[in-house]
C-alpha cells in the first residue's frame, strides 16, 4: 500500500508540474506576437517632392530645369535598433512584386510624364514585422545582396525581374537608378552598383568594388518617422549647362561627389559613415 501511495504522489506531482508549465505558456510568458510596421520613404530635392509631372528645381533651363526620368533603389538587411543598441531584423512582408524575404525595391517613378519609360506601380514603404520593443534607430544596406546580385535575371523572381534595373555589362543589378534631363538636352544619371566583378552572370566569384553602403538613422520611431531620400546632394554639381553622369566608374570625375553623397569614398571604396542621401523626418 505504501508503494502505491508513493507512486500516486509522484504521478500527482508530475501532473501538477505539467499543468503549471501549460499555464505558464498560456499566461503571457510565451513568445510575444510580432508587431506590424510600415517604414515610409519620401523622395525630395530640397523641399520639393520628387515628381514625374514637374521640374526638380535644379538647373538654369528656361523651361524650368531638370525633369525626373527615374528613381528606384534596392535595400536589404533592414533592422531596427532598440534602446540598448541591439539591432533587430525586420521580417519583410513578401508581396510578389516589390518585396521578398531578403530584399526590397523602392520605386518612386510612376511611368507618367517625364518618367514614361518606367512602370505604373510605385512602392514607397517597407512593410514587415518585428518583435515588440523600444526602437530608436533604423539601419539598412543599399543594394542587392551578393548571392542575389549575380544570379540569372532571366529567371529571377520579383523584384529582380526588371530589365532596366539590371547591368548586363557588370553581370549584376543597379542598386540605385536616378535619372533626369532638361529640355535643352542636358542630363543627369547616377547608377550605383558593384563593379570590378570577375566571372559571368550566374558565376561571379567576387567584385573588387561591392559598393553597398550601410545606412544608420538614429531617432527612428515606429509610426512617427519617415525616411527622406534627399536628392539635392546628388545633384549638387549639376549646373544646367553640361550632362553629369556616373556609372560607378572610378575614372569618372562625376562619380566622386555622388559616391560621397551615398557614403562611399570612390578612391578607397570604403564606407565614409557620412552619407547625405537618407535622413529622418518626424513631421
Amino acid at each position: 500500500m505504501r508503494r502505491r501511495d508513493s507512486r500516486d504522489r509522484r504521478d500527482g506531482r508530475a501532473i501538477a508540474i505539467a499543468l503549471l508549465a501549460s499555464l505558464w505558456l498560456t499566461s503571457g510568458c510565451s513568445e510575444p506576437e510580432p508587431v506590424s510596421i510600415s517604414i515610409p520613404f519620401q523622395a525630395r530635392v530640397g523641399d520639393r517632392p520628387f515628381s514625374c509631372q514637374s521640374t526638380l528645381g535644379i538647373g538654369e533651363d528656361p523651361a524650368g530645369g531638370l525633369m525626373a526620368n527615374d528613381l528606384r533603389f534596392y535595400v536589404h538587411d533592414v533592422e531596427l535598433i532598440d534602446a540598448t543598441g541591439r539591432a533587430v531584423g525586420v521580417h519583410l512582408t513578401a508581396d510578389g512584386a516589390f518585396q521578398r524575404a531578403s530584399l526590397v525595391l523602392l520605386d518612386f517613378e510612376d511611368g507618367t510624364g517625364s518618367c514614361e519609360n518606367g512602370t505604373t506601380a510605385t512602392h514607397t514603404s517597407i512593410t514587415g514585422t518585428v518583435p515588440p520593443g523600444d526602437y530608436r534607430g533604423l539601419r539598412f544596406t543599399l543594394g542587392v545582396p551578393f548571392a542575389l546580385n549575380h544570379a540569372d535575371p532571366g529567371v529571377a523572381d520579383p523584384p529582380l525581374n526588371l530589365g532596366r534595373m539590371h547591368w548586363g555589362w557588370q553581370a549584376g543589378y543597379k542598386f540605385l537608378r536616378f535619372e533626369a534631363a532638361d529640355a535643352m538636352g542636358h542630363g543627369f544619371r547616377f547608377h550605383l552598383g558593384s563593379t570590378g566583378c570577375e566571372g559571368t552572370i550566374g558565376n561571379i566569384q567576387r567584385c573588387s568594388r561591392p559598393n553597398r553602403p550601410t545606412v544608420t538613422l538614429e531617432g527612428f520611431a515606429i509610426g512617427q518617422s519617415r525616411v527622406i531620400v534627399q536628392l539635392a546632394p546628388l545633384l549638387a554639381t549639376f549646373d544646367g549647362k553640361t550632362t553629369r553622369s556616373c556609372m560607378s566608374d572610378i575614372d569618372s570625375a562625376d562619380c566622386a561627389p555622388m559616391f560621397a553623397a551615398v557614403g562611399i569614398d570612390l578612391t578607397s571604396v570604403n564606407a565614409t559613415g557620412s552619407q547625405q542621401l537618407f535622413m529622418l523626418d518626424h513631421s
